[in-house]
Order: C-alpha cells, then structure tokens, then sequence
C-alpha cells in the first residue's frame, strides 16, 4: 500500500460510526445557490485568475457541505477594456465545476494598458447577462474581484443603474480589491458592495522579504487574503436566508497536527524573511527548500529546513515576523479541510499536517472567513 494513502485511511477510520448519511432533500426543495464571478481579465490580474482557477473546486466542496445540501451553480464574466480585444465574455451558469474550470483555464491575463478597466460593463454583464433563478429560495451572489477602478464618460453604463437593478432582483455583491489598488478603485469597490448589501475586501499578494510588506501597505491590509476563503466564507455567512446551515464541527473530524520542533518563543520564531499574517501549505521538498531559505533570508547563519516525509506529510506555515497567526484547530471530511486561525504574538509557526490532498479552506477562529 503506498505509504500517501495512509493519512486519508486514517481520516475514514476517525469518522464516527454513528454518523448517519443525511437525506436527501430532493431536487426541487434543495436551496439554490449562486455564484457568479465578474473577473478582470486584464494582464495585472494573472495571480488571482490562478487562484480562481486553483481554488474552485474548494469553494464548492465547501458549499456543498451545507445542510441541507444547496444547489450550487458557477458562472463567469471576464471583463478588459473597449481597447482590448474584448470588452465582456460571458460563461453561463453551470454546476459542472469542470466547465468552470475550463473557462477559467481559457481566461488569460492581457491587455489593459491604462489603470481603469471596463469594470461596469462587467458588472452590467453580470446582472443582466446570466440566466440568474428566481425565487425565495435562491442565494444569488455575485463576486467583482479586480485591481483597478472603472473608466467613466459618454457613452458608458451607469453605476447607479446596475446596482439599482442588482438590488431589485435581490443580487448580492461583494467586492475583492486586489493588488496596488488606488484611492479611487478602493472607494469605488467598497461602494458597490456597501450599496448592494455585501461586503468589501481588499485583499494583498505577498511575496517574502520587504517587497511583500510594501505590497500589504499599498493595499491597506496587514495580511495575505484569500480568494477562495471570501468566497467561501461569504457564501456560508448568507446561506442561512435561504434555509442552509454550515456546523462543520458536527461533521468533519479532527485532524492531528504536530508543531516542527524548533527554538522559538510561545512555538514561533520571531526572526524570519516572512512577513504578513499568511497560511501556506507545502506539499513538496522543493516548494519547502525555496521557503525555508526564504525564511532564513534575515539570519546571519543558515540551517538547513527540517526533515519531512513529503509522503507523509505536509507543512503549514502560519503567520509573519510581522503579523502572528496560530493554528486554532483543523478539521476535515473526504471533500475538504478547514483551518480555523486565530491571531498571536509576531512570528510564523510551522506545523506538520497529514499529506492528504483535499482543498484546504482558512476561516478566522470564530468561524468568518479570512
């Protein structure tokens, strides 16, 4: 038997006999959820279309883990610039992750030029354009994730317009501000959401080294965020209107964890070339070696990483010398893991976690996302 299946053996055997298989609702009273990404497609964007891409199927194993279990479909609408080769495309709803990962394979990252973009023309799109359900029973959701404001003049839709007919048909829309982000792309993102009911992120990409805290400053965060967590995170948080509760304590097991033994204060080494309040998984020794010279980038003498059995083993790397964040708990079933975090004193903690290749969700300890 090889030796990688073993943790995911472990995970079956944990999970406790009592545990019945919830019933299913059937088709026509399963809730109906919707989610619908308004994505720029410009060439800056390239880091965020990735973790779409990488993240998708994630975000709907963790949807799908509500009770009872929703009815979820995805759907996509690129947006450039009236320059570019494409103003708007648009990728119907759909519940075959597949199809959506396809699309999201096909968006690449082009054009742009100038800081603003068609923003409310993707927005337009992404109201008016998608086969949106109707009903009482319908969680509809739209995610404008972008790095830049919108262009205005003649000729152009008008904001107010799209998100007066948002709210009408009872469309939410949260907003993720990506990147360098100016004042007036910043003002504009939280606006949408503040007028259509949702919420506001800005959300920072942070490399290692002082680069990456001159990137958190400029996009007014302290941390790293995560796409699919405010996805993911947003989704539960509403889905009770509609009649789906999340617990997933009652459902997902324990996952052992074990600190790498290294010298430090309260578990944390304080001294480190990583900043930010970040959650990494490492999966490969490769990907481990790149870090942990990251790591020790500061330090007069370096130490060769610790010795892990990749096999066996995965590695998450917690925190910043910067911004603390300690491991609260990990619980998982066969669809994903959720790492509950919750703040600590500055340093980054690395913690050895079973090599298992389930999506990894990070939720704020009192369970929003992060």
């Amino acid at each position: 038997m090889h030796r990688a299946l073993l943790p995911l053996i472990a995970l079956l055997a944990a999970w406790p006999a009592t545990a019945a298989p919830r019933p299913s609702t059937g088709g026509a009273t399963r809730p109906k959820v919707e989610v619908a990404f308004v994505l720029d497609a410009t060439g800056s964007m390239g880091p965020w279309i990735k973790e779409a891409r990488e993240k998708i199927k994630g975000i709907a194993a963790d949807l799908a883990a509500g009770d009872p279990s929703p009815d979820v479909r995805f759907a996509l609408v690129r947006y450039r610039d009236t320059s570019d080769a494409f103003t708007t495309q648009v990728v119907p709803f759909t519940r075959h992750l597949d199809v959506m990962r396809l699309a999201l394979d096909g968006t690449e990252p082009k054009g742009g030029g100038d800081t603003p973009e068609a923003v409310i023309e993707g927005l337009r799109d992404g109201v008016r354009a998608l086969d949106w359900r109707e009903g009482d029973d319908v969680l509809r959701l739209l995610y404008l994730v972008g790095d830049a404001p919108p262009q205005t003049g003649a000729g152009r839709p008008h904001e107010a317009d799209v998100l007066a007919e948002a709210l009408q048909r009872g469309i939410v829309i949260h907003t993720i501000a990506c990147g360098r982000m100016d004042s007036r792309g910043q003002t504009f993102f939280e606006r949408v959401a503040r007028h259509s009911e949702g919420r506001a992120f800005r959300l920072a990409q942070l490399g290692n080294g002082a680069r990456g805290a001159d990137d958190a400053k400029a996009a007014g965060t302290r941390a790293t965020g995560s796409l699919s967590a405010a996805v993911s995170g947003t989704a539960r948080a509403y889905a009770d209107s509609v009649g789906v509760r999340f617990d997933p304590a009652a459902r997902r097991v324990a996952i052992n964890t074990e600190p790498l033994a290294l010298d430090g204060v309260d578990g944390a080494v304080a001294e480190s070339g990583l900043l930010g309040a970040q959650v990494r998984e490492i999966t490969d020794l490769a990907t481990w070696a790149d870090l942990w010279r990251a790591h020790q980038s500061v330090s007069a003498a370096a130490t060769p990483p610790p010795a892990v059995d990749f096999t066996r083993h995965h590695v998450l790397v917690l925190g910043g010398a910067d911004a603390g964040l300690a491991l609260a708990e990990l619980r998982g079933d066969l669809e994903a893991r959720v790492a509950r975090v919750a703040p600590a004193s500055p340093g980054v903690r690395f913690v050895r976690v079973p090599a298992v290749d389930l999506p990894l969700i990070t939720l704020n300890a009192e369970g929003g996302a992060r």
